[in-house]
């Protein structure tokens, strides 16, 4: 694929938050939703053409608004998610141009920075699939269903993998493909690729790059900010 071919991103916030206790992606900091803080760095990013957002069926119009309220002139689209977390990618990759490369992103991750985004898309360039982790330096145990700690796994060559996650767009959709035909299921979008037998590359990934589970992830999320 020809590297002049354009960078697409696919945000997704259709997520239930059922740990969260309620759509944490639409939670407020500063008087914002989250989701906003998710977004900003594809509209602010010059390698970035145009975006597509992911929500849940209730908050389309609630988006749709916020997006033109804040003057984001990037976006493609807002879609409804499905069921579970790869039918929501799935739509959005349905509502993206034939080709080029995309940033499949967590909408409750609202500390991403735009210069990630750069390194990503230029890495893709050179691999068909990229993404961000970090080493886990805590002690990882392994415990039966009594809550009986059994095993103490050996963390050498285990990261925790972050979003966004960057493919050429001909390679992700061959892996959902294969997936479907396959009744694979995934909770990141690298694990279908793997399934290709395609290694992504890793890059270190930034400890701020956190995730949004719970409220007090909020409160860190606002500090941060």
């Amino acid at each position: 694929m020809a590297n002049n071919q354009p960078n697409w991103g696919i945000i997704v916030a259709a997520g239930q938050g059922k740990r969260f206790g309620g759509l944490k992606q639409f939670a407020l900091i500063k008087n914002k939703p989250l989701i906003f803080y998710s977004i900003r760095p594809f509209e602010l990013c010059s390698s970035v053409s145009g975006y597509v957002v992911v929500t849940n069926e209730s908050k389309l119009g609630m988006v749709k608004t916020l997006l033109q309220r804040y003057r984001f002139k990037k976006l493609l689209g807002v879609v409804a998610g499905g069921k579970e977390r790869m039918d929501s990618v799935e739509h959005g990759l349905l509502n993206l141009p034939e080709k080029g490369y995309v940033a499949i992103h967590d909408g409750a991750r609202p500390l991403l920075k735009s210069e990630m985004l750069i390194q990503g898309f230029q890495t893709c360039r050179r691999y068909p699939a990229v993404a961000f982790g970090v080493p886990i330096n805590d002690t990882i145990k392994k415990v039966n269903p009594s809550n009986q700690i059994i095993q103490t796994i050996d963390r050498s060559g285990l990261v925790a993998i972050q979003t966004p996650q960057f493919f050429r767009l001909d390679i992700i959709r061959r892996a959902y493909a294969n997936a479907r035909a396959k009744n694979l299921t995934a909770t990141d979008d690298c694990a279908l690729v793997e399934h290709l037998n395609i290694a992504p590359r890793l890059l270190p990934g930034s400890p701020l790059n956190i995730k949004v589970t719970t409220k007090e992830d909020l409160f860190l999320c606002q500090a941060l900010l």
